[in-house]
């Protein structure tokens, strides 16, 4: 109706379902029903307090944000249909007087992805704090949640109290062969599993909920005791602490590229969470993800996708698409869990440091354990993502991220003093590491332009 030339059913249509009278109508019934227009407090959400909870736990988030150097870069929330090259059947679909197909915003990450390719940003690091639509059951409006994302391209919570599960897309793939289970019988397998995802390995929950499991795989699916042991040797040492599982892993599965390759990054990427202390209740998960998680909160999940950018590149895009990699957080989920009684710290510091390296390899990890340090003094620190970058291309994430001021190691043991280098003043002075941060720290308060610091 509405593409072919003669458009007047498609506009009665439009007409009947805009007419004023009948929604006017509708509107008093709908009042009358209710008492009066007072007694429906739909539009309040929250009430003050609630809200002010709210609000200090986006202000943490924004506070960690900006500490690590994210840039906010802010989605809108409805956009043309018409305008939109991917479409999404589960978005929530609106329609207007005028005829047009509205979509409200389902998920914050293929905007961005889609901003990136259009820009041809080689890095960049953003974050945005919005609302995401899901259709709604019955007569009412659509549902809304408020979520989180995090993105880098190239908490509050006590950390006994979270969970980190690792996993690798290549390394799944590897155990499901060892285990022998055809591929037809995969997702139902994977669904069942899936009962367990938010249970720590080899806690008395999870085994009593295999019970459960093992009698379903047998009797409902007819699976071969021996694949069901299998997977049962999957739960008991492949899952578990990265510590311990990995090496077991190694030892089981089979010894070809892609299999090792992917243990090894997994390996490297435990490691580097240790530099920054996340060493505690970091797991092996072999689960598939899924949404139906019967214990436990799922806070935050993310990931690599590095094929989303490839999809996405036209062909007018110069060079390589670079890497990318994000999470998001249900911070619906971490408002509800939240301690009411804490307030957000301050970044009052507004100028970004950027710890680089020259020679030794990249120093990869004494950048990170400085960058640390630096967090923890609540200065904004970031460092360039890659092990071993040349001084050059450390200068050119600097000016391409409007960063003025670099501290720059030279050795891992710490034996020789940084360099901090202020590239617009063009000055620079080699400081003992004890004294760094309080140089930072008097050096900022007068934007850097005190010359008796540079002494």
């Amino acid at each position: 109706m509405q593409k072919s030339e003669d458009t007047s059913i498609y506009d009665k249509v439009l007409n009947a379902i805009f007419d004023e009278e009948m929604l006017s109508t509708k509107h008093i019934h709908q009042v009358g029903r209710l008492g009066s227009v007072g007694d429906n407090g739909s539009s309040i959400q929250h009430t003050d307090f609630v809200t002010e909870v709210r609000d200090y736990v986006v202000d943490v988030i924004k506070e960690i944000f900006k500490q690590h150097c994210a840039k906010h870069l802010e989605i809108s929330p409805v956009r043309l249909l018409d305008d939109c090259p991917q479409f999404n059947r589960n978005a929530v679909k609106l329609l207007t007087q005028g005829g047009n197909m509205l979509e409200l915003s389902h998920e914050l990450r293929l905007p961005f992805v889609n901003w990136i390719i259009s820009n041809q940003k080689s890095s960049f690091k953003r974050y945005e704090i919005s609302y995401v639509y899901r259709r709604a059951v019955g007569h009412s409006s659509p549902n809304r949640y408020l979520q989180v994302t995090k993105d880098i391209v190239t908490c509050f919570f006590h950390e006994d109290s979270c969970d980190i599960h690792l996993n690798h897309a290549d390394l799944l793939g590897a155990i499901w062969s060892w285990t022998g289970i055809k591929v037809e019988h995969r997702v139902k397998v994977a669904e069942l599993l899936s009962m367990m995802g938010s249970l720590r390995p080899q806690s008395s929950e999870r085994k009593s909920k295999w019970v459960v499991i093992r009698r379903q795989l047998l009797q409902e699916l007819g699976l071969d005791e021996a694949m069901v042991n299998r997977l049962q040797t999957v739960g008991l040492r492949f899952c578990g602490s990265a510590d311990q599982a990995l090496p077991r892993l190694r030892g089981a599965l089979p010894s070809d590229k892609r299999t090792f390759k992917a243990l090894d990054e997994l390996s490297e990427l435990a490691n580097l969470l240790r530099i920054w202390r996340i060493d505690k209740n970091v797991y092996l998960r072999k689960e598939n993800s899924s949404s139906s998680l019967s214990e436990g909160i799922l806070l935050a999940v993310g990931g690599r996708y590095d094929n989303l950018l490839h999809q996405l590149r036209s062909s007018d895009y110069k060079g390589n698409p670079p890497t990318g990699m994000g999470t998001s957080l249900a911070l619906e989920t971490i408002i509800q869990n939240c301690p009411v009684d804490f307030k957000p710290s301050r970044n009052e510091a507004n100028i970004s440091i950027l710890v680089c390296s020259r020679g030794g390899g990249g120093l990869l990890v004494e950048r990170m354990e400085l960058v640390a340090e630096l967090w923890q003094e609540n200065f904004k620190a970031e460092f360039v993502p890659i092990p071993d970058p040349s001084l050059t291309e450390q200068y050119e994430y600097a000016n391409e991220h409007d960063i003025k001021c670099l501290v720059i190691i030279t050795d891992a043991s710490f034996s020789l003093a940084d360099t901090v280098r202020h590239l617009e003043l063009k000055k620079e002075k080699n400081v003992e590491r004890e004294n760094l941060v309080k140089f930072l720290s008097d050096a900022m308060a007068t934007q850097f332009r005190n010359p008796y610091i540079w002494i």
